[in-house]
C-alpha cells in the first residue's frame, strides 16, 4: 500500500518536520529507535483533510501521541508526558521490566528540566519506577495496570505554584494557595508538595501507598476554577521558579557553613554535603544563586523521589549478608542529580528520603583534601526503649535518625555509665518530648499531683543527668517539645529546680 502519510518521515522517532500534516487512509509507518526497538503508527482512519497544525516537529510528536497515532502504551505515554519527549528515550519493551530498567529511566528523567506541565506526570512516573525498585521486576502488562490506578482514583498532586493538577496528564484543576515551608514541609493550606491526593468522590482526600483514598475529613472540594485557563498557558516554565520565594524564607542570607543550612529540608542538606565539590561551589554563590539552586534541587528530589525530607538510618538488608543493593542518589560538582543501584555495607549510616516506595539513600562522601570533622561527644547505639507510634514519629522528626537508635554520651548503655539523648545534629545534643504531656500540667503550669512525683520528677532527673554528663564538653543541649503548653511547663520546672544548660524549644509535630 502506498504510504498515506507522505510528510511522515521516520527520522529518530520524529513524526514529521513541518507545520501542516494532512492525515488520511488506514496504514501505518514504522519509526525506528536508535536502541534497536521500534515505534509504529497505529492503523487509524481519520477524515480526509484532517489537519494537525503544529509549530515544531516536537509538537507534532506530542499531538500524534495524544491522538493515539503512535503505538505507545499507557506507561510509555506517561513517561512521554513526564519529559521523555524524544521517543528514542523511551525504554524498550523488555518483559519483564526490571529494577535496572527503572534506574535507567529514572536517570533519564532526572536529566530533563521539570516544567509545571511535566511536574504531575513526573511525580506519577517516579512513583511507579520506585515501586519497581522496591518490589522487583514486573511485566509490561502489570505496569500498564498500575498506571490505570491514577485514572481510577483520579489522583492529583500539588504543584510548586500552588495549583492542584491531575497526575496522569498534568492538566491544571484548581488553585489552592501559595506554597510555603511550614512544619517541616512545603505546604499550601492542607496540601503538601510530594503527596498524592484522590479526587474520586468529588472531594480531595489523602491517597495511601496504593493510591487509594484514605478515610477522613475532605481536604477540599473538586471544583471548576476559571483561572486554570490562564495558568495553563504558563505550563512551560520551570517548576522550581515557583519555589524560589518559599526557599528564600529558609535562606535569608548567603551561607558558607553547615549551620547556615540547618533550616533547609534534611534531604537537601544531606545531598549538598554529600558532594564536597558541589558544596565548595555552593559556598561561593551569591544569595540569589543559592536560593535558585536550593529550589531547583528540592524540586528535582520531590518530583522524582516524593520528598526532600530525610531521616538518618542504618542500611539494612532483606536477606542475610554483608551488603544490600539500594538506589543511591548523588550530586555532581555541576549540580546534576544521578541515581545508581549499588551494594552498600549493611550497618552503614545514610540519609534515607522519606517519600514512599523505593526510597533512595544519600551516602556521605569524604573529600580527601578536606579537614577532619570535629570529634563527636558520643556515638549512636541501641535505644533500649519502647515508645508509642506518635512518640516515635516525633523523635525521628527531631533527630533525623531512626528511633531504634539513641545517641549515647559516656558509654553505649547505662551499665557502661552512658547517658542517653534522642539525637545529635549540627553540633547539638537533642531530646524530643512528643505530644501527650499537656494534660499532665495545671493551668498554672505546675504538674498535676499524680504526675509531680513520677513523670515530672523523672524529667528533672533526666535533665540533671544530661547536664552533668556533658559538663566541660562545650556541647549545647536542646529539648524539643511538641506542645507549647508543655514547653512552657518544662521551662518552669527547670527554673524551679535550678537546671541550666538546656534550651527548651516548642517544635510542633508534623
Amino acid at each position: 500500500m502506498v504510504n498515506p502519510y507522505p510528510l511522515l518521515l521516520p527520522m529518530r522517532a520524529a513524526v514529521a518536520v513541518g507545520c501542516l500534516l494532512l492525515v488520511a487512509g488506514c496504514a501505518g509507518v514504522e519509526t525506528h529507535s536508535g536502541r534497536g526497538g521500534a515505534r509504529t503508527l497505529r492503523q487509524r482512519r481519520l477524515p480526509t483533510g484532517t489537519a494537525l497544525i503544529t509549530s515544531s516537529p516536537g509538537e507534532q510528536v506530542r499531538q500524534a501521541v495524544e491522538l493515539g497515532l503512535l503505538d505507545v502504551d499507557a506507561f510509555e505515554k506517561l513517561l512521554f508526558r513526564a519529559g521523555l519527549e524524544d521517543l528514542d528515550e523511551l525504554p524498550l519493551r523488555r518483559n519483564p521490566f526490571t529494577p535496572e530498567d527503572a534506574v535507567e529511566v529514572l536517570g533519564r528523567l532526572m536529566e530533563k528540566p521539570v516544567t509545571l506541565d511535566a511536574f504531575p506526570p513526573r511525580m506519577a512516573a517516579g512513583f511507579l519506577l520506585r515501586e519497581v525498585l522496591e518490589r522487583g521486576e514486573v511485566s509490561r502488562e502489570e505496569l500498564v495496570r498500575r498506571v490505570a490506578r491514577f485514572a481510577q482514583e483520579q489522583v492529583a498532586v500539588l504543584r510548586p505554584d500552588g495549583y492542584l493538577a491531575w497526575a496522569l496528564d498534568g492538566s491544571t484543576q484548581q488553585k489552592v494557595a501559595a506554597v510555603e515551608w511550614k512544619d517541616g514541609a512545603f505546604r499550601a493550606h492542607r496540601f503538601e508538595l510530594g503527596r498524592f491526593y484522590s479526587g474520586r468522590s468529588g472531594v480531595f482526600r489523602h491517597a495511601d501507598a496504593q493510591l487509594r483514598s484514605v478515610d477522613g475529613p475532605p481536604l477540599a472540594e473538586v471544583y471548576d476554577d476559571a483561572d486554570v485557563i490562564n495558568r495553563s498557558l504558563d505550563g512551560a516554565e520551570d517548576a522550581f521558579v515557583e519555589l524560589y520565594h518559599a526557599m528564600g524564607q529558609l535562606l535569608s542570607q548567603p551561607t558558607s557553613t553547615l549551620a547556615g543550612l540547618r533550616n533547609l529540608p534534611a534531604g537537601l542538606v544531606a545531598l549538598i554535603t554529600s558532594s564536597p565539590a558541589y558544596w565548595e561551589r555552593f559556598q561561593s554563590m551569591t544569595e540569589g544563586e543559592q536560593i535558585r539552586e536550593a529550589a531547583r534541587l528540592t524540586t528535582g528530589m520531590v518530583v522524582t523521589w516524593g520528598a526532600a525530607s530525610a531521616a538518618t538510618r542504618t542500611v539494612r538488608g532483606a536477606m542475610a549478608g554483608a551488603e544490600a543493593t539500594v538506589p543511591v542518589l548523588s550530586l555532581s560538582a555541576e549540580g546534576a542529580l544521578a541515581v545508581e543501584r549499588i551494594a552498600v555495607p549493611i550497618g552503614r549510616t545514610a540519609a534515607v528520603l522519606s517519600g514512599g516506595p523505593g526510597a533512595a539513600i544519600i551516602l556521605q562522601r569524604v573529600d580527601a583534601n578536606a579537614s577532619s570533622p570535629a570529634e563527636e561527644p558520643g556515638q549512636w547505639g541501641p535505644a533500649e526503649e519502647s515508645m508509642s507510634a506518635r512518640a516515635r514519629r516525633y523523635q525521628e522528626q527531631i533527630s533525623g535518625h531512626s528511633a531504634d537508635d539513641a545517641y549515647w554520651v559516656g558509654g553505649q548503655s547505662t551499665k557502661e555509665g552512658g547517658v542517653k539523648f534522642d539525637g545529635f545534629r549540627d553540633g547539638l545534643l537533642l531530646e524530643a518530648k512528643g505530644p501527650g504531656y499537656a494534660n499532665k500540667f495545671l493551668d498554672s503550669l505546675d504538674p498535676k499531683a499524680w504526675f509531680k512525683s513520677s513523670g515530672a520528677a523523672d524529667m528533672v532527673k533526666q535533665a540533671n543527668r544530661q547536664v552533668d554528663r556533658v559538663r566541660g564538653l562545650n556541647v549545647p543541649i536542646e529539648w524539643h517539645v511538641a506542645e507549647k503548653r508543655t514547653a512552657d511547663a518544662i521551662r518552669k520546672l527547670f527554673r524551679e529546680n535550678n537546671i541550666s544548660g538546656i534550651t527548651v524549644i516548642h517544635t510542633p509535630a508534623h
